[in-house]
C-alpha cells in the first residue's frame, strides 16, 4: 500500500510537472519556471503546507499557481517577510502525516538552511541585476507561505472532525 501510494504520488508530480513545464515553454518563460519549481519544492519539502485531498483539486491548483508565479513580479520585501514566516511555521502538519518532536526540529533546521541558501542567491540576482529572479523567489517565497497557511487551517479543521 505504502508503495503504491508513493507511485501514485509520483506519478501525479510527474504530470503536474510536464503540464506546468508545458505552459512555461507557451510563456517562453523556461529559465523561470524552473527557478520557482526548485525554490517551491525545496521550502515545500520542509516547511509543509496545504495538502488538497484529491489529485485533481492539487493538479488545478497547482498549475493556477505556478502560471501565477510566472506572470506576477514582486520584490525583495516579499522575500524577507515570507522567508521569516515560513521558518517561523515550519513545518505545517498534515492529518496523514503528523510529526515527532525531532522531526519537526530536523524540518525546521532544514527550511532555515534552505532559507539561508534562498536568501543568498537573491543576494547574487541583485548583484548581477536579474530582476525577474527575485521578482519570482519572491513570488513563490509568498506563495508557500500563503500554503502553509492554508495547511494550518485545514490541519486544525480536519483534526476537530477527527
Amino acid at each position: 500500500a505504502v508503495y503504491q501510494y508513493g507511485f501514485q504520488i509520483g506519478l501525479e508530480m510527474l504530470i503536474c510537472i510536464f503540464v506546468c513545464m508545458s505552459i512555461a515553454i507557451y510563456l517562453h518563460t523556461i529559465p523561470e519556471f524552473l527557478v520557482s519549481t526548485c525554490v517551491f519544492m525545496f521550502l515545500r519539502t520542509y516547511a509543509g503546507g496545504v495538502h488538497l485531498n484529491s489529485f485533481k483539486a492539487c493538479f488545478t491548483c497547482s498549475v493556477a499557481v505556478q502560471v501565477m508565479i510566472l506572470q506576477i513580479n514582486n520584490k525583495w520585501g516579499i522575500i524577507l517577510v515570507s522567508s521569516i514566516c515560513i521558518w517561523k511555521l515550519s513545518p505545517v502538519e498534515n492529518i496523514n502525516h503528523e510529526l515527532e518532536r525531532e522531526e519537526k526540529e530536523h524540518c525546521r533546521k532544514v527550511t532555515g538552511k534552505i532559507l539561508g541558501i534562498i536568501l543568498i542567491t537573491a543576494g547574487c540576482c541583485t548583484t548581477l541585476g536579474m530582476k525577474k529572479y527575485i521578482s519570482l523567489i519572491a513570488l513563490t517565497a509568498l506563495i508557500v507561505f500563503i500554503s502553509q497557511c492554508i495547511g494550518i487551517v485545514k490541519y486544525k479543521v480536519e483534526k476537530e472532525k477527527n
